[in-house]
């Protein structure tokens, strides 16, 4: 009894405790209402050059007008607006009450009652009334903030495919979206990161395939996140896994194509929207769900299975060719057939620099060029890689700096690269070959399987939210295999990925 006399008491206490900082909270909340007038505003965007206050007069009712040039719709602020205030004003009501009000037929009329709000309002493009006869502001939405059309994405070329891709709006994207997928299903959940830039994100998945707990976990990662603003996925993707900080490989996937995101929802996969962003950002993922492309669904099956595994070769041949070259040449030559290394020896003949030195200055010299491509105009960079990489090339070789062979193998290599869509695994795969090169040059063939051995240990320990990075070696099966690893024509690809844990298993609209 006296344990819950005394619980009791506690729970009293707490109830009291609770109303009293509810009754402060709404007491500050009336202070800050009552404060917020049209001088605080002033105060609050003086140093806002593009805030502009207009005064305006209908009818003996002056009003102020508050706006950031650039974000509102000129059509809207010279024409529509002034012509609905005078409508309504000519026959004033007695009281501005909220049925009154409605006669303005203005879009989304709302008060504001804080600083903190009116700025949000105003930087999100909208309009600020203030009628001097009231002690209110409200807002109306006449935004119409800059934008581009949708277009073809420089990174994923459609061939085709559609060409209404992804741009820096997070609402445009969201429709882009929700053409594509007409169903209450597709459930949208919106937050806003970064205290200073207070960025739009949303997260889109289907309720009926998400697994919840992976859900409840991107959900809580997002929410805990702390920065003054964000500004980049890549931020956002370093920021929910800080539990890796240091994590080499990519744990979401980015694309630019609506097509390819509904196809990953429909997969049970989470497709992330930043506004300014023109990606949509997918996770979990896996590495051998980089290696896909949206154009993959608009091929045939078997081509679409043959360029998989051009694609599974092509990362394998770009991180470790040169290692694997340098290794025999300079370590192993009686592992290479006679006639080759008759070859490979006579064009070696006036090289001062050794073997691994001569694969490091190649390789610093092609990423120098990939690097100089990508920062130029597309035409002239795509000039300066093909035709620098010629003339520098064969100086190199007139000049004695390098060889035919080595420039043929780490030519093969950085090439190889180029059937890698992601960019981010583009760069991994670059620190991977200077990384094998490296142990290569102190150990020989020894070093490169060292080397093959680290970087699968390192990728085997990787997880995108629960989902192994190499697939296939966790659920090893011929049937997982070649689901990873090549496109299975439609009516065989039926099941979605057990990695997701999704709730309907079937792509043919029923659980199974």
């Amino acid at each position: 009894m006296k344990f819950n006399k005394v619980s009791l008491k506690k729970s009293k206490k707490l109830d009291e405790f609770i109303k009293e900082k509810k009754l402060e909270s709404t007491l500050n909340e009336q202070a800050l209402e009552s404060t917020l007038n049209e001088q605080t505003l002033k105060e609050t965007f003086k140093h806002c050059s593009d805030v502009t206050f207009s005064h305006l007069q209908f009818h003996h009712e002056p009003i102020t007008l508050i706006y950031c040039t650039g974000l509102v719709s000129t059509d809207m602020l010279y024409k529509t607006v002034p012509k609905k205030l005078e409508s309504f004003l000519k026959n004033r009501p007695s009281d501005f009450t909220e049925e009154a009000l409605q006669a303005l037929q203005l879009p989304t009329l709302q008060v504001v009652t804080s600083t903190e709000e009116a700025e949000m309002e105003i930087f999100s493009g909208k309009l600020l009334l203030i009628f001097r006869s009231e002690e209110t502001i409200y807002s109306v939405d006449i935004s119409d903030r800059p934008q581009r059309d949708t277009e073809d994405s420089n990174i994923e070329i459609a061939v085709k495919g559609p060409r209404d891709n992804f741009i820096e709006d997070i609402t445009i994207n969201h429709a882009l979206i929700r053409k594509r997928l007409r169903t209450t299903s597709l459930i949208s959940e919106k937050f806003e990161v970064g205290k200073r830039s207070k960025t739009k994100l949303s997260i889109l998945y289907m309720a009926d395939i998400v697994d919840t707990a992976t859900l409840s976990e991107i959900k809580e990662k997002i929410l805990s996140i702390d920065v003054d603003g964000l500004y980049s996925g890549t931020q956002l993707e370093e920021l929910i896994n800080d539990d890796h900080p240091f994590a080499l490989f990519p744990r979401h996937s980015y694309t630019g194509r609506p097509d390819f995101a509904v196809q990953s929802l429909l997969d049970g996969r989470f497709v992330i929207l930043i506004d300014g962003v023109s990606f949509a950002y997918i996770t979990p993922i896996n590495l051998f769900f980089l290696l896909k492309t949206a154009e993959d669904s608009e091929s045939n099956y078997l081509y679409a299975a043959f360029e998989r595994l051009l694609r599974v070769l092509g990362i394998a041949v770009a991180a470790f060719l040169p290692g694997f070259w340098v290794a025999l040449t300079a370590f192993h030559q009686n592992q290479i057939p006679f006639t080759l290394l008759a070859t490979v020896v006579e064009s070696r003949r006036g090289v001062p620099l050794p073997t691994a030195v001569e694969a490091f200055i190649m390789l610093i010299l092609f990423e120098v060029f990939r690097e100089a491509g990508m920062r130029l105009p597309l035409s002239v960079g795509q000039t300066l890689s093909v035709i620098g990489g010629l003339i520098i090339g064969d100086a190199a070789i007139r000049a004695g700096l390098t060889n035919p062979a080595m420039l043929v193998v780490i030519a093969a290599s950085t090439i190889a690269t180029f059937t890698l869509i992601n960019q981010s695994l583009v760069g991994i795969v670059a620190l991977i070959r200077f990384f094998v090169i490296t142990l290569v040059a102190f150990f020989g063939l020894f070093g490169f399987f060292v080397s093959v051995f680290l970087v699968s240990t390192y990728i085997a320990k990787f997880h995108s939210f629960g989902v192994p990075y190499l697939q296939i070696a966790s659920e090893m099966s011929l049937k997982n295999t070649l689901k990873a690893l090549i496109k299975l024509p439609d009516q065989l690809d039926n099941k979605r990925p057990n990695s997701m844990n999704p709730k309907d298993k079937t792509k043919q609209g029923g659980s199974s």
